[in-house]
């Protein structure tokens, strides 16, 4: 079965009780927390922590969470399996205390919510990651921090992140600060980038009007 199937059949975000900014800490943690429940059979939920974790996989659940409880309306549904005795799998060492993987979790999730000095060549390759895979919480945060903390505005990374900021605000639901952002670019000295400012400027002001 392919992984698009897979996430058809069940969002992963729903079997693990994950929202869509979901780390990869708090995604080992809540797999953890899914063993102990034992709501789903195990092949259930490491085929949902295999899907979350890789990113071309991760972007099919993000965009078919929103519209897969229309699609199974039409659809019957078989929870003969959910019945059915939990197959006997090896599993991986990780899981062989899970209060240990909790509290380990729980470890790092504090570590990346801590405000620890990151250079800004990280931030800015974590915030152009994250843009990317669809992560827009998080890019947001290391973008604004790079830009925040960037002294060069005219060099292509500041550019870069820019665009990239603009994106995660529009995708992530803050045109207002997308819309404001762009204007920064309308004006800016290379005319390709006043250029491209002022046309993603009227497809985000259409969009803000229907706000």
């Amino acid at each position: 079965m392919t992984p698009y199937l897979d996430v058809m059949e069940k969002n992963p975000y729903d079997i693990l009780d994950l929202s869509q900014a979901a780390s990869k800490a708090e995604i080992t943690k809540a797999v953890a927390l899914a063993m102990k429940r034992k709501q789903y059979p195990i092949d259930v939920i490491a085929k949902a922590q295999k899907s979350l974790m890789k990113p071309e996989t991760r972007i099919i659940a993000d965009y078919l969470r929103p519209i897969l409880p229309a699609i199974k309306q039409f659809q019957y549904s078989d929870l003969s399996a959910l019945t059915q005795a939990t197959p006997t799998l090896t599993l991986l060492s990780e899981f062989d205390g899970l209060d240990l993987a909790i509290t380990q979790a729980n470890q790092q999730e504090n570590l990346e919510r801590e405000s620890l000095p990151i250079p800004l060549s990280q931030l800015l390759t974590a915030g152009i990651a994250a843009c990317k895979e669809g992560r827009y919480p998080k890019a947001i945060k290391y973008l604004e921090d790079y830009c925040q903390g960037c002294e060069k505005r005219n060099n292509k990374d500041y550019l870069q992140a820019t665009i990239c900021l603009i994106k995660s605000y529009q995708m992530g639901g803050q045109l207002h600060r997308a819309v404001a952002l762009c204007q920064s670019l309308s004006n800016h000295n290379h005319p390709q980038v006043k250029t491209w400012a002022k046309k993603i400027l009227a497809i985000l002001s259409q969009e803000n009007s229907r706000v």
